[in-house]
């Protein structure tokens, strides 16, 4: 992913925020044929994206200049996991930061709800 995001000519960016690293790593997910949703709203918020699998669902909360235990820290708040603990599958908790002046991610952290 990070070798993606650095590919991408500055020129091309109208902004650098959460929804321009969002919607990349979104359509990479995507593309890859994974099963992914973005932006589902709960009644305590909106999970910036959910990746599903056969055994296993991932969390996921973007930040901006900020750090994954922010975005953990968010998830577990905001008991976003709430609604997937019913299912016969996994839960997993991931927080990926972004650095607007990298243009990469510069930080993420993988829990197991």
């Amino acid at each position: 992913m990070k070798a993606i995001y650095a590919s991408i000519p500055n020129i091309l960016e109208s902004r650098r925020d959460e929804a321009y690293f969002h919607t990349i790593f979104y359509l990479m997910v995507s593309a890859s044929g994974v099963r992914a949703h973005s932006e589902i709203l709960t009644c305590k918020g909106r999970i910036d994206m959910i990746v599903e699998f056969k055994d296993k669902i991932y969390i996921m909360e973007f930040k901006c200049n900020q750090n994954s235990d922010a975005a953990i820290m968010q998830i577990r708040s905001k008991n976003y996991a709430d609604s997937y603990l019913q299912k016969s599958k996994t839960v997993h908790l991931m927080g990926i930061n972004f650095d607007t002046e990298k243009r990469n991610i510069s930080d993420w952290k993988h829990e197991q709800f």
